[in-house]
């Protein structure tokens, strides 16, 4: 007899994963779930269905929702079990993931739990509890452990989940404001907010995907909300989680979401084109757009184009995501920054361009060509909307820039680091377009 562990949206039971002797996971959906009004697939690669899904679909889908490389090595040490044992992390931290589901126990609002982090950590200035946090997650990622918590996100990115609440002690949606209180989301609660703090590896992180991110929104792209939060002597990026909503009642709930690597059951570590098993290229990323309505294809291509633009060498298939609830959509763009400031990252495409791995000053004309026809997108109006994003991109950007460093945390230097490297590479790409 398997053993089983049920996945839930909310209180509703989504279906079963099926463990068998080998440790080898299986799917299958609760019929209830499939017939109900509502409901959702909880992949691309697992539409409705009676049969089972087998290991080879479902092993790289769950191992998506785990945090990644020194935080996964992390956290496994944290709770005592082999940093392979998907599920054995999943029952410690899967009541709270990317999207909508949680695993081995409901969501029950009645049970939802918030603790603000001056009451978790004794202390009464809000920025020394959050600091405190801070050095809490490199010993423990995600609280994991603690009584009553269970999240998780994925990623090898440093990062707390909170969830902002009002000065009413209400949980709400969007960046942080004067008089909310930063908490952590228990007993199945959901988190709202993303924070992720300061690195000395690549310093400016903070500031440059501030900048990347809020200067995407300002031409027009959807994307996560963010600021940057002063916290003691360090600052941290806010992300606003956009897989959360308000219901009719004005409660919160989650919303189903995937990234393009679990739509195309491939593991975390093939995220990248590059390496010895390979990972989705430019065509794969954009035939995946097409299981969205056609106006998220081009949205999608929008999304591939900033990121080429900006010298985000980094866009692998995880920093593209779906919306499975509803109507599907292409999930707003996130995780956003020029690699240009620092030289020791890598400073190549993650998905190569016609054929060979690029850097940002490759790129010219025919390679712009080639992603049109990877996407079966025409050639000449591609490049005609690159055009128009460089233009956009070079208008927008002295407000932008003034208005990230405006932020308390924010280092304006840093700011307009961000701004000159990426209007720089965008300027060069657009002479390009006439070779």
């Amino acid at each position: 007899m398997p053993e089983e562990i049920t996945v839930f949206y909310e209180a509703f039971p989504v279906g079963k994963l099926l463990i068998d002797n080998d440790g080898a996971i299986s799917f299958a959906y609760d019929l209830r779930w499939t017939e109900s009004r509502g409901a959702f697939p909880i992949s691309l690669t697992m539409p409705f269905a009676a049969d089972i899904y087998p290991p080879d679909t479902v092993h790289p889908w769950l191992a998506n929702l785990l945090p990644e490389e020194r935080q996964l090595a992390t956290l496994a040490r944290a709770i005592g079990v082999d940093r392979k044992d998907t599920i054995a992390i999943l029952r410690e931290i899967g009541g709270d993931t990317a999207g909508a589901l949680s695993f081995g126990g409901p969501s029950l609002r009645d049970d939802w739990h918030f603790e603000p982090l001056e009451t978790f950590y004794q202390l009464k200035d809000p920025e020394a509890a959050l600091l405190r946090h801070f050095a809490d997650l490199k010993e423990r990622p995600f609280l994991a452990g603690e009584d009553g918590v269970r999240l998780s996100l994925a990623g090898g990115q440093e990062k707390a989940t909170l969830t902002v609440l009002d000065a009413n002690g209400r949980p709400r949606l969007g960046l942080p404001q004067p008089g909310d209180v930063l908490a952590i989301p228990k007993t199945g609660a959901p988190s709202t907010l993303i924070v992720k703090p300061d690195n000395d590896r690549i310093p400016g992180i903070v500031e440059n995907e501030a900048y990347c991110l809020t200067l995407a929104a300002a031409i027009g792209i959807p994307t996560a909300e963010v600021s940057i939060l002063k916290v003691g002597p360090r600052n941290a990026l806010a992300v606003a989680r956009y897989d959360r909503a308000y219901r009719q009642d004005g409660q919160i709930r989650r919303l189903h979401q995937e990234d393009f690597a679990q739509a195309n059951r491939v593991f975390p570590v093939n995220k990248y084109e590059a390496g010895t098993v390979p990972g989705p290229t430019i065509a794969t990323l954009l035939a995946t757009g097409r299981n969205l309505p056609s106006r998220d294809g081009l949205k999608l291509l929008d999304q591939l184009i900033f990121n080429i633009l900006v010298a985000n060498t980094d866009a692998h298939a995880k920093n593209y995501s779906l919306l499975l609830a509803g109507e599907k959509a292409l999930a707003p763009l996130y995780d956003v920054s020029t690699v240009l400031p620092w030289p020791h990252v890598n400073q190549s495409f993650a998905q190569k361009i016609d054929g060979k791995k690029r850097k940002p000053e490759d790129v010219a004309a025919r390679h712009w060509d080639a992603i049109a026809a990877a996407g079966g997108y025409n050639p000449r109006q591609t490049r005609l909307r690159v055009k128009e994003l460089v233009d956009a991109i070079v208008g927008a950007g002295i407000r932008t820039y003034e208005h990230v460093a405006s932020h308390p945390g924010a280092i304006a230097p840093l700011v307009e680091q961000a701004q000159t490297y990426v209007e720089g590479n965008a300027l060069r790409l657009l002479g390009r377009l006439k070779e």
